[in-house]
């Protein structure tokens, strides 16, 4: 049986699922955050399928889904939300000319607030839970894949494992000095070769500047889009396992 609730950490509405007993406190704290234009609840489904895939996931993991702060509705896009804007002109533009030198060195206007707010969220969990940064995973897609990335680098959050579905670099100069300046963690990354929004060489970027800089990282390519094969969910429901 799955318990859910919603609460609200640094003003992030966030969905809140587990499989504890009653009266059992969560071992390990499971932040996964949601893409472009998704819903707040876009990544939910992916707590019942993980607490589902272990007794030891059910019995330990206490999973939480923000939503993004930026509402699309006034942009065309009812019910979607953004950690930050993002110009999908411009975007599909890069796609187009393999310019990808522009897409990873982009500082986004909005990603540095998302970054400061995601990470006092997560503290105010950690509080709230009795757990640190080593009992905590962090990731997400897309969008979230590349705010999380950012929040474990600038921000010195040490987690258990990091875990990336379809993200790239950004503002690559300065994840290179933060990633050169951290201790490092595991992370679990899966990039489909086929992705039309985040193309998959700068994926290998990504993969690059953190195994280069003492990350441990397992890399899922696939044959697909963007998206999250079930291959790499399977590896997170086994890291959650250990």
């Amino acid at each position: 049986m799955l318990n859910s609730a919603v609460e609200v950490f640094s003003g992030l509405r966030c969905q809140i699922v587990d499989g504890l007993k009653p009266g059992t406190n969560p071992t390990k704290l499971v932040v996964l955050s949601h893409g472009f234009g998704a819903p707040g609840d876009d990544l939910v489904g992916l707590a019942g399928y993980l607490i589902q895939s272990s007794d030891l996931v059910a019995d330990t993991c206490r999973f939480v889904f923000p939503a993004a702060p930026v509402d699309l509705a006034p942009m065309g896009m009812p019910g979607g939300r953004a950690w930050w804007p993002i110009n999908m002109a411009k975007l599909a533009e890069i796609n187009q000319t393999g310019d990808y030198d522009e897409l990873t060195r982009l500082l986004p206007d909005g990603m540095l607030p998302a970054s400061e707010q995601l990470v006092n969220a997560l503290r105010e969990m950690q509080t709230q839970y009795g757990l640190d940064d080593a009992a905590t995973v962090l990731g997400g897609f897309s969008q979230g894949a590349m705010l999380s990335t950012d929040v474990v680098l600038r921000r010195g959050v040490v987690p258990t494992a990091l875990a990336l579905f379809s993200g790239t670099v950004l503002c690559s100069a300065e994840w290179q000095q933060f990633a050169a300046e951290h201790p490092g963690c595991p992370v679990l990354q899966s990039h489909g070769r086929q992705d039309p929004v985040l193309p998959f060489p700068p994926a290998e970027s990504l993969r690059e500047l953190l195994h280069g800089n003492g990350f441990d990282v397992s890399f899922i390519p696939f044959n697909g889009p963007h998206t999250i094969p079930e291959e790499a969910l399977a590896n997170l429901a086994q890291l959650l396992s250990n």
